[in-house]
């Protein structure tokens, strides 16, 4: 070795060494890192199990306790007013939109000693006996007597027991419930009941939009096995159960609910025929589950990253450190060290967009080279900066002039359009003139055609003048029933040429909201004519709203050709066409969906997208019934 140069002998013991050490210390990393984070991902998806479990439980506790408040208000209640029971019960049922129904039942004369009086009368079955069922299944608030309660659960448990009972679900008028129910004593006998019935569809419409990892998803079940919610399976709900669909693991995971027992189990997906792992949680109050179902793949694809990342990182603080070595053994010489300093003041100057600083050339001439190529390089890459900054302004000038050339076009067009329409219109209502059938269906097609480029030319100006910033939005209070018909009006000569059926489900009590309806007309039309454009002839569009606490929730459904679920995220994207084939069968800009979403935007709202390929499509829509704090309407 003593005929090694000392620089070969520095690179190899410093090479090795910090070889050996870097590769001890990756392997102790990386296995300990990938271990925390697998055990992370368990952790985060169990945590995230409980954390519904437990609000399920919360609100069954609640539920219980709204049937526990009817019994003990029964008990106490002296007056003996059957009428005031009943605006008892209603009140209840309007207070609580969770509950889907209200009743009370007493033994024979054990409310006044007078059933005889009612017995057959309106509201009141054969036995007189106060028996009323407030409920609004189908969406209407109603009074009916109870059913079936001399041999029903809901009321023998609590009359055998005499203690709060909480039923299995079942089927009652197409809905999947559960009853919430407790005994009214008086003076140590049982007299009735008071219960609350709860609609479990909350549950599947809350878990069918549980996501976990990539394609995680959830669904719950009763402590029997039987599926309560799931989120594409909705032929299966309250009729199939675990142990139907054939699997060893999941059969040991419903013995586990039926005790109420968590844990989780590692299978293969039924309906996905993917590797995935399980976790489930009791539902204490209920005796239900809640199940989280994710793709080992989709688990565990973070802690594969990690580890390739680890490793890649080690690879290259391997490189690192031998080059390290290299420049350790090279750098016992002065003028090294001086490039070196040379060179970071310049990398730092250049990271700064300072592209003027030149290396020092006054080195030695065994070094000369170095500082006088990292100079070449430094005047090449300021001719190139200048050149790339030249070119963005010109980038930004073309982009502004395409901006005012589609604000100017789209202005100019509206007045000759105006006209055509206008004309058209004219001849179409005959007020120049009689006309023919076949002259009458070719001005309706001019009228259509007219009004399509109408909505394309406003479609260029709103992009222009988004993009300009100079959009204004007329908020004020409107109704969104009105904005709905507004919609229906503008589309219906397109849905009936189609072969469609259009309707509406608009609840009568909705409340008003601060918006600009002209926008919100805008936005429906669009989504409207893709249903139409989309839907088969003889298929059915419906324009549905709701109350969804602090929003209203605007649905448009269609039974149209569908998306692929891989393609909806890209849908509100600007000028986003599906496919190539899709574009030329149906046409279009790909700038509808993007409105769309401007306008939600602009209005504090959300939109999104539900579909399946060949089932049809349904476009959500929430829009906040408060802006800046204050409540409209």
């Amino acid at each position: 070795m003593d005929e090694v140069p000392l620089k070969i002998k520095l690179i190899i013991y410093i090479g090795l060494s910090v070889l050996l050490v870097m590769a001890a210390t990756t392997a102790i990393i990386i296995s300990t890192s990938t271990s925390q984070h697998e055990d992370l991902a368990y952790k985060k998806s169990i945590e995230k199990a409980s954390n519904y479990a437990n609000k399920f439980n919360s609100d069954m506790q609640s539920n219980m306790a709204m049937a526990r408040t009817i019994a003990s208000t029964l008990t106490v209640y002296n007056s003996s007013d059957r009428e005031e029971v009943n605006d008892i019960l209603k009140e209840i049922l309007i207070d609580n939109p969770n509950l889907i129904g209200t009743y009370t039942a007493f033994e024979p004369n054990a409310f006044d000693g007078k059933d005889a009086e009612y017995a057959g009368t309106e509201g009141y079955d054969s036995t007189g006996r106060l028996v009323p069922y407030w409920n609004k299944i189908g969406g209407t608030i109603f009074m009916e007597p109870l059913l079936y309660y001399e041999i029903s659960d809901y009321y023998q448990l609590p009359k055998q027991l005499e203690q709060e009972v909480l039923t299995e679900s079942y089927l009652y008028q197409g809905e999947l419930i559960v009853s919430y129910v407790s005994p009214i004593i008086r003076d140590g006998e049982f007299i009735g009941i008071g219960g609350v019935d709860v609609s479990l569809n909350y549950i599947d419409e809350i878990v069918s939009n549980v996501t976990a990892f990539e394609t995680g998803y959830a669904f719950t079940t009763s402590n029997t096995g039987m599926l309560l919610s799931h989120p594409v399976h909705k032929d299966w709900i309250g009729k199939k159960t675990l142990n139907d669909l054939n699997d060893s693991e999941i059969t040991f995971m419903a013995d586990n609910i039926r005790v109420g027992q968590g844990g989780h189990i590692e299978t293969v997906d039924p309906t996905t025929g993917e590797d995935v792992i399980i976790f489930y949680e009791p539902v204490r109050t209920g005796n239900y589950s809640f199940i989280l179902v994710i793709p080992k793949e989709d688990m565990l694809a973070d802690v594969r990253a990690l580890r390739n990342e680890l490793i890649l990182i080690s690879s290259i603080a391997l490189i690192f450190m031998a080059g390290a070595a290299y420049l350790v053994a090279i750098s016992i010489t002065r003028p090294i060290n001086e490039i070196i300093s040379n060179f970071e003041d310049i990398s730092k100057s250049a990271l700064k967009g300072d592209l003027n600083r030149r290396a020092e050339a006054d080195v030695g001439v065994d070094f000369r080279k170095i500082p006088s190529g990292l100079n070449d390089i430094l005047d090449s890459l300021q001719i190139y900066s200048n050149d790339l900054e030249k070119a963005n302004k010109e980038l930004k000038s073309l982009d502004q002039m395409k901006d005012v050339f589609l604000s100017n076009v789209s202005h100019e067009l509206r007045t000759p359009l105006t006209s055509i329409k206008g004309y058209t219109q004219n001849l179409y209502d005959e007020s120049l003139g009689d006309i023919n059938g076949s002259q009458k269906t070719s001005l309706e097609t001019v009228l259509r055609n007219a009004d399509r480029l109408r909505r394309l030319v406003d479609s260029l100006l709103y992009i222009s003048q988004a993009q300009a910033e100079i959009i204004e939005y007329d908020f004020k209070e409107c109704y969104i029933a009105k904005i709905i018909s507004n919609t229906i009006m503008d589309t219906i000569m397109l849905v009936e040429e189609n072969d469609l059926h259009i309707e509406k489900k608009i609840p009568s009590d909705l409340p008003t909201i601060e918006a600009d309806e002209a926008r919100l007309v805008d936005m429906l039309n669009n989504i409207v004519d893709n249903a139409i454009k989309f839907t088969p002839p003889g298929g059915m569009i419906i324009l549905g709203v709701f109350d969804d606490e602090n929003y209203l929730h605007l649905t448009v459904s269609d039974t149209g050709i569908g998306i692929p679920k891989e393609l909806i995220p890209n849908l509100f994207k600007k000028f986003y066409q599906i496919d190539s084939s899709i574009r030329r069968k149906y046409g279009g800009t790909g700038l509808g969906l993007y409105i769309c979403k401007k306008i939600v935007d602009a209005h504090s709202g959300e939109i999104w997208i539900e579909s399946e390929p060949h089932k049809g499509t349904t476009v959500h829509i929430r829009l906040p019934k408060v802006r800046d704090g204050e409540e409209v309407g």
